[in-house]
């Protein structure tokens, strides 16, 4: 039988966090925006970074989040998986300063969801981020 990495699940989403986070302002900073992409971590602690796309054509943002979610949750059911992250740049509600956002969408095996989001807007010198937010997620993988 294979070690678990030891911790607790919130330590587990913490590096998945720490991990796609400056991707996703890297490719803000070079491109503007992002397609969706993830990360998953295996109950040994390897650590897996997913995204791109291998079929005909450009799937839409939404379309790649739905193989990325639905890739995931098939890997989940094998118990291939402890915990996923799943990255993605939104439009947030309301009209405030901040109208895009970086979401990140967080499960783990053991324990609830949770979604982060840091908002951000385009200025003259890049992008200037707000505070992150947090709240209780969704679950898409293992469910």
């Amino acid at each position: 039988m294979v070690d678990e990495v030891p911790g607790e699940p919130r330590e587990h989403m913490d590096v998945l966090l720490s991990f796609l986070l400056p991707f996703a302002q890297q490719s803000l900073d070079r491109y503007g925006g992002f397609y969706p992409f993830a990360a998953s971590m295996a109950p040994d602690g390897e650590l897996q970074a997913i995204g791109g796309y291998e079929g005909d054509g450009e799937p839409t943002p939404s379309e790649m989040l739905g193989l990325i979610q639905h890739g995931l949750h098939e890997r989940a059911k094998e118990g291939a998986l402890l915990v996923t992250a799943v990255c993605v740049d939104v439009t947030l509600p309301g009209e405030g300063e901040f109208r895009l956002g970086i979401r990140v969408d967080l499960e783990h095996r053991d324990s609830e969801p949770i979604t982060y989001v840091v908002p951000y807007r385009s200025t003259e010198d890049g992008f200037e981020y707000g505070e992150m937010l947090s709240y209780a997620g969704e679950p898409h993988t293992f469910e």
